[in-house]
């Protein structure tokens, strides 16, 4: 059995990760202005809302849930990664398609980090059908976070964060994103469990030791395609990001066993992605283990919830803490440790040099230590992503297009409009006009409000657009015509 990150195709309009649409125009890094940022999401109330109706709720919500593509150069990214190219791949560029979601009204959201890993050309689509470029911020493998900002001229709508820690097995979720190129469609379903440790490995991503598999697990219908996408309570709070689907066996498919990455978890490190790209760990210095019955039963234990000390490090936090092997961690700062995997989180993505009170069972006996991390030695730079908003970028000239076009032979023009047209000859693989799924040879027969008949009057009504607009184009296939909209590059 096999677990899938619901992520990764090449298909163009409609799929998973990220699509590239058609201009780069520069982004304002985070915090330009010297500043001091403001909230970076807006929090649900403690006190949970209303239970809302599913109309309600999918009305309230889809409006900040949003389209992710770019394009993905494959040999880069297995480079990057120390690896060889997937099996069948050309080693060249694919379309990486996801979903996200809004947390700030100045257009900050959320996706799944490998939605945009090695992804350049980064573009977001927005509920009402707009399309605009986008940078990475910050973005953490392990976690399979990614932090990205958009420039909108007018505040946008957003989700509000809520509490995983306070979700309950069995209540409603539903999980909105676009599978397989559906885009904004909604599934609903149940918290299945909570603090579900999953193996990860055949994901292929980091080192499995380096990356987390602790996550909230629901029957909402979770595809390829929804990678990114929120997992929303009834209240309309998110309360997990969607992360990975179990496939099963191929003689025994899965069915709805879907994972999202708690809340709590992301909220933990999005505001230093904000600040500095990146979210560096802390080090305790234990090795820890989950809690079977056997052992609970060997070391006469109240319970199975904890994580259980295997070893300390010499010179570590932990040891100048008075951490031992054999002790069960209950709690972090008050909060409950369910597992080992509970500890690691709790203990890396505490801040550094910032003591914590670790509550311990030693012995049948209830304890408290106090400890202070220290930062973890950083093995290398992070390098810049292909799309990072610290990355310097070209400004797009209103010229350039991503397709050609050419005079039809007097003999096929019959028909057209003066008896003169154009057709498209050339497509750039991975542009906009492919995208919106125009083909070799169809005949442009008008580009906005404009008539075309040569390719000049292409170029003529092409340059009314500036960078960045949405250009209405008319086109005749096949003895039918359609209108269709390209990005203007």
């Amino acid at each position: 059995m096999r677990m899938k990150a619901p992520s990764r195709t090449a298909r163009v309009i409609g799929t998973l990760l990220v699509i590239p649409l058609a201009l780069a125009l520069p982004l304002a890094p985070p915090s330009a202005s010297g500043q001091t940022p403001g909230p970076l999401w807006t929090s649900a109330p403690k006190k949970r809302g209303p239970m809302l109706s599913l109309p309600d709720l999918s009305d309230r919500a889809r409006p900040a849930v949003v389209h992710v593509r770019g394009t993905v150069d494959e040999s880069t990214v297995a480079a990057a990664e120390g690896d060889r190219p997937s099996e069948g791949s050309s080693g060249g560029t694919r379309t990486s398609i996801g979903t996200g979601f809004l947390i700030s009204k100045d257009g900050y959201l959320v996706t799944n980090e490998h939605v945009v890993r090695g992804a350049s050309d980064l573009r977001i689509r927005l509920y009402d059908g707009r399309e605009l470029p986008a940078c990475v911020v910050g973005a953490d493998t392990a976690m399979d976070i990614a932090l990205i900002k958009i420039d909108a001229a007018a505040p946008l709508p957003v989700l509000p964060l809520g509490d995983s820690d306070a979700v309950r097995v069995g209540e409603g979720v539903v999980a909105i994103g676009n599978p397989y190129g559906f885009n904004h469609s909604v599934t609903a379903g149940i918290v299945s469990a909570k603090e579900r440790v999953v193996d990860r490995s055949s994901l292929h991503e980091a080192p499995q030791q380096d990356i987390y598999s602790f996550f909230i697990q629901t029957d909402a219908s979770i595809n390829l395609g929804n990678s990114g996408g929120p997992l929303i309570d009834t209240s309309g709070a998110v309360i997990g990001v969607s992360a990975a689907f179990w496939a099963g066996h191929p003689l025994q498919p899965a069915q709805g066993i879907g994972f999202a990455i708690p809340i709590n978890m992301a909220k933990a490190i999005l505001p230093r992605l904000r600040d500095k790209g990146s979210a560096p760990r802390s080090f305790l210095g234990v090795d820890a283990q989950p809690i079977d019955s056997a052992l609970e039963a060997a070391l006469k234990l109240p319970s199975s919830r904890g994580a259980l000390i295997a070893s300390v490090g010499p010179g570590s936090p932990a040891e100048a803490a008075g951490l031992q092997p054999g002790d069960v961690v209950v709690t972090w700062n008050g909060a409950e440790v369910a597992t080992s995997e509970d500890l690691k989180i709790d203990a890396q993505l505490s801040l550094p040099g910032v003591k914590v009170k670790i509550g311990l069972l030693r012995a049948g006996k209830k304890l408290e230590k106090e400890a202070v991390p220290r930062p973890t030695t950083q093995r290398a730079p992070t390098p810049l992503h292909p799309s990072g908003c610290s990355r310097p970028r070209e400004v797009a000239t209103p010229a350039a297009n991503d397709f050609e076009v050419s005079d039809v032979p007097a003999g096929q023009a019959n028909g057209l409009p003066g008896g003169h047209g154009v057709a498209i000859s050339h497509l750039a693989e991975h542009g906009a006009a492919a995208q919106a799924g125009v083909r070799v040879g169809d005949i442009v027969l008008r580009i906005g409000n404009e008539r075309v008949r040569t390719p000049k009057e292409v170029q003529s009504a092409l340059h009314a657009f500036n960078p960045g607009d949405t250009v209405p184009v008319l086109i005749r296939r096949a003895g039918f015509d359609f209108w269709t909209a390209l990005s203007r590059r």
